[in-house]
């Protein structure tokens, strides 16, 4: 709509690839499709709609109703705030390396561990690997 040749683009560095996005036959990264967005001045969550609209065969507005209906539901259930509790000034805040822990795991193992049983009991009535059960024994300890 803008009629603008790939020499407009010359900021983004996306541009080598711009024909063979056209013609699908490449995918994009998020951090290339937010510089197109802005090298277009056009906004990026309504390129990232049209985007999966044409690709759904369906209107724009539906997959934004969609993905507003689906922002709705992950804030009420707690879930923007988790994502902010995860920030350290702007930043993600480093994790330890490995699988997250599952709490309700951790909490069945401290649990059955209290009542007695042993680790090898607990993998078994949890049906969990014995290093999980360990992993989660150890923690019980501390």
């Amino acid at each position: 709509m803008k009629a603008l040749g790939y020499e407009d683009l010359a900021d983004v560095t996306v541009r080598r690839s711009i024909s063979s996005l056209e013609q699908a036959q490449v995918n994009v990264s998020v951090g290339k499709l937010a510089e197109l967005a802005k090298a277009l001045d056009f906004d990026f969550v309504a390129l990232v709609a049209i985007c999966v609209a044409v690709r759904e065969d369906t209107a724009p507005e539906k997959i934004v109703e969609r993905a507003s209906n689906a922002l709705a539901e992950f804030s009420s259930q707690g879930g923007i705030m988790q994502l902010r509790s995860q920030l350290t000034e702007g930043k993600i805040t480093p994790r330890s390396p490995g699988k997250p822990a599952n709490a309700k795991n951790i909490a069945a193992v401290t649990n059955l561990r209290s009542r007695g049983f042993s680790q090898a009991e607990i993998s078994k009535e949890l049906g969990l690997s014995k290093s999980t059960v360990n992993r989660y024994w150890k923690l019980a300890e501390k």
